[in-house]
Protein backbone atom coordinates (compact mmCIF):
# COMPACT_ATOMS: atom_id res chain seq x y z
CA UNK A 1 0.00 0.00 0.00
CA UNK A 2 0.74 3.76 -0.72
CA UNK A 3 2.13 5.71 2.41
CA UNK A 4 -0.89 7.91 3.41
CA UNK A 5 1.37 9.37 6.54
CA UNK A 6 4.52 11.75 5.93
CA UNK A 7 5.89 13.05 8.93
CA UNK A 8 8.68 15.54 9.53
CA UNK A 9 10.50 15.11 12.77
CA UNK A 10 13.20 17.24 14.37
CA UNK A 11 14.07 19.15 17.18
CA UNK A 12 13.28 22.71 16.75
CA UNK A 13 15.05 25.17 13.78
CA UNK A 14 15.57 22.08 11.52
CA UNK A 15 13.52 22.97 8.77
CA UNK A 16 10.43 20.66 9.69
CA UNK A 17 7.52 23.35 8.89
CA UNK A 18 9.22 24.10 5.76
CA UNK A 19 9.68 20.64 5.12
CA UNK A 20 6.03 19.94 5.78
CA UNK A 21 4.86 22.66 3.26
CA UNK A 22 7.63 21.50 0.52
CA UNK A 23 6.07 17.99 0.96
CA UNK A 24 2.39 19.05 0.29
CA UNK A 25 3.28 20.65 -2.53
CA UNK A 26 5.06 18.25 -4.03
CA UNK A 27 1.78 15.70 -3.51
CA UNK A 28 -0.18 18.33 -5.19
CA UNK A 29 1.56 18.45 -8.03
CA UNK A 30 1.37 14.43 -7.94
CA UNK A 31 -2.62 15.18 -8.03
CA UNK A 32 -2.78 13.68 -4.77
CA UNK A 33 -5.82 14.88 -2.25
CA UNK A 34 -2.82 16.37 1.34
CA UNK A 35 -3.81 17.20 4.50
CA UNK A 36 -1.06 19.32 5.71
CA UNK A 37 -1.10 19.76 9.59
CA UNK A 38 2.50 22.32 10.63
CA UNK A 39 3.00 23.82 14.01
CA UNK A 40 1.53 27.08 13.22
CA UNK A 41 -2.00 25.07 12.72
CA UNK A 42 -4.74 26.21 15.15
CA UNK A 43 -6.05 22.86 15.07
CA UNK A 44 -4.37 19.42 14.50
CA UNK A 45 -5.67 15.65 14.51
CA UNK A 46 -3.76 14.79 16.84
CA UNK A 47 -1.91 17.39 19.07
CA UNK A 48 -3.41 18.25 22.21
CA UNK A 49 -1.40 21.39 23.14
CA UNK A 50 -4.03 23.87 22.96
CA UNK A 51 -6.81 21.80 25.57
CA UNK A 52 -7.31 21.28 28.93
CA UNK A 53 -8.73 18.13 30.56
CA UNK A 54 -11.53 18.18 33.41
CA UNK A 55 -12.51 15.24 35.19
CA UNK A 56 -15.92 14.90 35.94
CA UNK A 57 -15.42 16.57 39.63
CA UNK A 58 -13.76 19.78 38.42
CA UNK A 59 -16.18 19.93 35.26
CA UNK A 60 -19.17 20.22 38.44
CA UNK A 61 -16.88 22.80 39.92
CA UNK A 62 -17.45 25.27 37.28
CA UNK A 63 -20.69 27.48 36.68
CA UNK A 64 -23.37 26.19 34.48
CA UNK A 65 -23.72 29.32 32.60
CA UNK A 66 -19.39 28.76 31.89
CA UNK A 67 -20.35 24.84 31.30
CA UNK A 68 -22.89 25.53 28.70
CA UNK A 69 -20.29 27.35 26.57
CA UNK A 70 -17.69 24.78 26.58
CA UNK A 71 -17.30 22.75 23.47
CA UNK A 72 -16.65 19.36 25.03
CA UNK A 73 -15.15 16.16 23.88
CA UNK A 74 -16.18 13.10 26.39
CA UNK A 75 -13.59 10.85 27.02
CA UNK A 76 -14.25 7.22 28.81
CA UNK A 77 -10.50 6.36 29.75
CA UNK A 78 -10.11 8.60 32.22
CA UNK A 79 -13.37 9.74 32.28
CA UNK A 80 -13.52 13.44 31.33
CA UNK A 81 -13.92 16.30 29.23
CA UNK A 82 -11.59 17.47 26.81
CA UNK A 83 -12.18 20.89 26.06
CA UNK A 84 -10.75 22.66 22.73
CA UNK A 85 -9.28 26.28 24.19
CA UNK A 86 -9.28 27.96 21.15
CA UNK A 87 -12.62 27.73 20.56
CA UNK A 88 -13.22 29.29 24.00
CA UNK A 89 -13.55 33.32 24.75
CA UNK A 90 -10.40 34.62 26.46
CA UNK A 91 -11.99 34.84 29.68
CA UNK A 92 -12.76 31.50 29.93
CA UNK A 93 -9.52 30.09 28.69
CA UNK A 94 -7.52 32.18 31.03
CA UNK A 95 -9.92 29.78 33.96
CA UNK A 96 -9.11 27.00 32.33
CA UNK A 97 -5.25 27.66 32.12
CA UNK A 98 -4.16 25.28 34.90
CA UNK A 99 -5.77 22.07 33.28
CA UNK A 100 -4.40 22.31 30.13
CA UNK A 101 -3.36 19.16 28.73
CA UNK A 102 0.59 19.66 28.88
CA UNK A 103 2.00 20.52 31.69
CA UNK A 104 -1.15 20.01 33.87
CA UNK A 105 -1.90 16.78 33.94
CA UNK A 106 -0.15 13.33 35.05
CA UNK A 107 1.19 11.07 33.17
CA UNK A 108 -1.16 8.38 34.18
CA UNK A 109 -4.08 11.06 32.33
CA UNK A 110 -2.01 12.01 29.53
CA UNK A 111 -0.62 8.67 28.33
CA UNK A 112 -3.90 7.04 27.22
CA UNK A 113 -5.90 10.46 25.94
CA UNK A 114 -2.38 10.79 23.92
CA UNK A 115 -3.48 7.33 22.25
CA UNK A 116 -6.83 7.79 21.96
CA UNK A 117 -6.57 10.72 19.94
CA UNK A 118 -4.19 9.00 17.60
CA UNK A 119 -6.04 5.65 17.64
CA UNK A 120 -8.86 8.18 16.56
CA UNK A 121 -6.79 9.71 13.99
CA UNK A 122 -5.51 6.63 12.20
CA UNK A 123 -8.87 5.15 11.50
CA UNK A 124 -9.72 8.95 9.99
CA UNK A 125 -6.44 8.33 7.75
CA UNK A 126 -7.22 5.16 6.74
CA UNK A 127 -10.50 5.55 5.88
CA UNK A 128 -9.50 8.94 3.75
CA UNK A 129 -7.74 9.06 0.26
CA UNK A 130 -5.53 12.05 1.85
CA UNK A 131 -2.25 11.93 2.47
CA UNK A 132 -1.43 13.78 5.63
CA UNK A 133 1.56 15.48 6.44
CA UNK A 134 1.72 15.94 10.03
CA UNK A 135 4.88 18.54 11.13
CA UNK A 136 6.59 17.61 14.59
CA UNK A 137 3.49 15.80 15.69
CA UNK A 138 5.32 12.19 16.29
CA UNK A 139 8.02 12.38 18.63
CA UNK A 140 8.06 16.39 19.94
CA UNK A 141 5.42 16.62 22.25
CA UNK A 142 5.06 12.82 23.62
CA UNK A 143 9.42 12.69 24.23
CA UNK A 144 8.93 16.41 25.52
CA UNK A 145 6.47 15.30 27.98
CA UNK A 146 8.02 11.79 28.89
CA UNK A 147 11.65 13.15 28.82
CA UNK A 148 11.65 16.65 30.26
CA UNK A 149 8.41 16.98 32.17
CA UNK A 150 8.06 13.07 33.61
CA UNK A 151 11.44 12.40 33.59
CA UNK A 152 10.04 8.93 32.68
CA UNK A 153 12.64 5.67 32.33
CA UNK A 154 14.14 4.33 28.86
CA UNK A 155 12.22 1.72 28.94
CA UNK A 156 8.84 3.42 29.50
CA UNK A 157 9.29 6.29 26.88
CA UNK A 158 10.24 3.54 24.19
CA UNK A 159 6.51 1.41 25.37
CA UNK A 160 4.73 4.43 24.82
CA UNK A 161 6.34 5.10 21.09
CA UNK A 162 6.62 1.24 20.30
CA UNK A 163 2.55 1.43 21.19
CA UNK A 164 1.88 4.67 19.08
CA UNK A 165 4.16 3.25 15.96
CA UNK A 166 2.45 0.56 16.11
CA UNK A 167 -1.13 2.60 15.46
CA UNK A 168 0.09 4.14 13.01
CA UNK A 169 1.92 1.59 11.10
CA UNK A 170 -0.71 0.53 8.50
CA UNK A 171 -0.78 3.94 7.24
CA UNK A 172 2.60 2.65 5.67
CA UNK A 173 4.39 6.25 7.42
CA UNK A 174 7.31 7.82 6.66
CA UNK A 175 9.08 9.52 8.79
CA UNK A 176 11.79 12.67 7.30
CA UNK A 177 14.31 13.01 10.38
CA UNK A 178 15.99 16.41 10.17
CA UNK A 179 19.00 15.76 12.38
CA UNK A 180 21.36 18.82 13.45
CA UNK A 181 24.95 18.70 15.06
CA UNK A 182 24.75 22.55 14.74
CA UNK A 183 21.92 23.22 17.45
CA UNK A 184 23.47 26.58 19.12
CA UNK A 185 24.18 28.26 16.26
CA UNK A 186 20.30 27.23 14.75
CA UNK A 187 18.60 28.79 17.69
CA UNK A 188 20.96 31.60 17.72
CA UNK A 189 20.13 32.29 14.13
CA UNK A 190 16.49 31.88 14.30
CA UNK A 191 16.23 33.85 17.42
CA UNK A 192 17.55 36.68 15.53
CA UNK A 193 15.38 36.62 12.44
CA UNK A 194 12.66 36.74 15.35
CA UNK A 195 13.05 37.94 18.74
CA UNK A 196 14.04 36.55 21.73
CA UNK A 197 11.13 36.18 23.33
CA UNK A 198 10.75 33.36 21.46
CA UNK A 199 13.98 31.82 22.59
CA UNK A 200 12.80 32.11 25.32
CA UNK A 201 9.89 30.05 25.15
CA UNK A 202 11.58 27.11 23.78
CA UNK A 203 14.06 27.31 26.57
CA UNK A 204 10.97 27.62 29.47
CA UNK A 205 9.14 24.65 27.25
CA UNK A 206 12.68 22.33 27.17
CA UNK A 207 13.99 22.85 30.84
CA UNK A 208 11.54 24.50 32.85
CA UNK A 209 13.28 27.86 33.55
CA UNK A 210 12.27 31.22 33.43
CA UNK A 211 14.64 31.97 30.61
CA UNK A 212 15.95 35.25 29.94
CA UNK A 213 18.00 36.88 26.64
CA UNK A 214 21.33 35.53 26.10
CA UNK A 215 21.35 34.33 29.67
CA UNK A 216 24.09 31.27 28.84
CA UNK A 217 23.55 28.88 31.48
CA UNK A 218 19.86 28.88 30.27
CA UNK A 219 20.21 28.20 27.13
CA UNK A 220 23.41 25.94 27.00
CA UNK A 221 20.67 23.77 29.07
CA UNK A 222 18.15 23.85 26.69
CA UNK A 223 20.95 22.50 23.91
CA UNK A 224 22.12 19.59 26.11
CA UNK A 225 18.24 18.92 26.53
CA UNK A 226 17.95 19.16 22.57
CA UNK A 227 20.51 16.88 22.12
CA UNK A 228 19.69 14.34 24.51
CA UNK A 229 16.30 14.04 22.83
CA UNK A 230 17.78 14.07 19.24
CA UNK A 231 19.51 10.97 20.69
CA UNK A 232 16.66 9.19 22.09
CA UNK A 233 14.64 10.24 18.83
CA UNK A 234 17.02 8.44 16.90
CA UNK A 235 17.34 5.00 18.88
CA UNK A 236 13.49 4.90 19.04
CA UNK A 237 13.76 5.22 15.03
CA UNK A 238 16.23 2.29 14.89
CA UNK A 239 13.51 0.21 17.30
CA UNK A 240 10.29 1.09 16.05
CA UNK A 241 10.63 -0.85 12.31
CA UNK A 242 9.10 2.08 10.57
CA UNK A 243 10.31 3.50 7.36
CA UNK A 244 12.44 6.72 7.98
CA UNK A 245 15.18 9.00 6.36
CA UNK A 246 17.81 11.04 8.39
CA UNK A 247 18.96 13.89 7.12
CA UNK A 248 22.03 16.14 8.42
CA UNK A 249 21.80 19.83 8.70
CA UNK A 250 19.67 19.90 5.76
CA UNK A 251 19.83 23.46 6.54
CA UNK A 252 23.01 23.60 4.59
CA UNK A 253 22.16 22.61 1.21
CA UNK A 254 18.39 22.73 1.07
CA UNK A 255 18.27 22.09 -2.87
CA UNK A 256 19.99 18.70 -2.22
CA UNK A 257 17.84 17.82 0.49
CA UNK A 258 14.86 18.57 -0.79
CA UNK A 259 15.82 16.34 -3.91
CA UNK A 260 16.63 13.33 -1.82
CA UNK A 261 13.27 14.63 -0.21
CA UNK A 262 11.07 14.76 -2.74
CA UNK A 263 12.39 11.63 -4.63
CA UNK A 264 11.95 9.14 -1.74
CA UNK A 265 8.18 10.87 -1.03
CA UNK A 266 7.31 9.86 -4.44
CA UNK A 267 8.74 6.68 -4.09
CA UNK A 268 6.63 5.64 -0.87
CA UNK A 269 3.17 7.71 -2.16
CA UNK A 270 3.54 7.09 -5.65
CA UNK A 271 4.75 2.96 -5.16
CA UNK A 272 7.45 3.51 -7.93
CA UNK A 273 11.04 5.00 -8.08
CA UNK A 274 10.92 8.90 -9.07
CA UNK A 275 12.68 9.69 -12.60
CA UNK A 276 14.18 13.08 -12.20
CA UNK A 277 17.21 14.18 -12.56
Amino acid sequence: MASKLILLEGVPCTGKTSGARFVASQLRGWHKNVRLFTQESPTNPVDLMNYAFLTPEQYREFPEEDRVLFPVEETENPKGYMIPLTELHESLQKELESYRFYGCQPWEVERPLMLARWRAFAKEAMESDAVWVLDGMFFQNPVCEMMMWFDLPQAEIESFMSELADIIRPLEPLIIYLESDQIERRLREVADQHDYEWLDSLIAFHTGQSAKPNEVPDLEGCVLCLEARQLVEKKLMSKLGLDRVILKNAFTDWVEAYNFIRARVYEKTMGKPSTDK
